[in-house]
């Protein structure tokens, strides 16, 4: 028989807990839910950067800008304002430990997808820049990103104990 590593009584079969030592493990955030919890402080800090810089740049320059190239702007803004937004909602789901955090987390790391996207296509339609590795590497990474926390998001042990309420 197995003891428990936090406090030498039996463990569960097949686990490193007893009972109550497993529920209270698992009641806090731990083991790798803090990279995501990183990553949503990553986002709202790089989101909000970006909005006062876009914002900065549009009214500088409002009516030095061509139509096109505002209404890029313009997009980004929305979008980056957009995902902060759903940054925020995500991290308070995370915070309180709602049972909702993994669609909704899923769904922030898919928006984040789908705006790079839209904002490389609308950059080589409209402003005329290529398609090189700097303008598609974000996408990739991004994608590669939600390729390990989908699953993590939607398989994990850890995920469906701590995100109960």
């Amino acid at each position: 028989m197995a003891t428990c590593i936090q406090c030498d009584e039996q463990a569960l079969e097949g686990g490193d807990y007893c009972a109550k030592c497993e529920e209270k493990a698992f009641k806090k955030i731990g083991g790798w839910l803090y990279l995501p919890a990183l990553g949503l402080l990553a986002t709202l800090l790089v989101n909000a950067f970006s909005i006062i810089v876009t914002l900065r740049l549009l009214l500088d320059n409002a009516g030095q800008l061509p139509g096109v190239l505002q209404g890029v702007l313009y997009f980004e803004l929305s979008a980056f304002a957009g995902l902060f937004l759903l940054a925020l909602y995500v991290s308070s789901l995370f915070v309180r430990k709602k049972r909702q955090l993994p669609k909704s987390y899923i769904a922030l790391l898919v928006a984040g997808i789908a705006i790079l996207g839209i904002d490389a296509w609308l950059g080589y339609c409209y402003l005329d820049i290529p398609l090189s590795y700097d303008t598609v590497s974000p996408i990739v990474r991004s994608v590669i990103g939600a390729c390990i926390w989908i699953p993590y998001f939607l398989v994990s042990v850890r995920v469906k104990r701590t995100f109960v309420r």
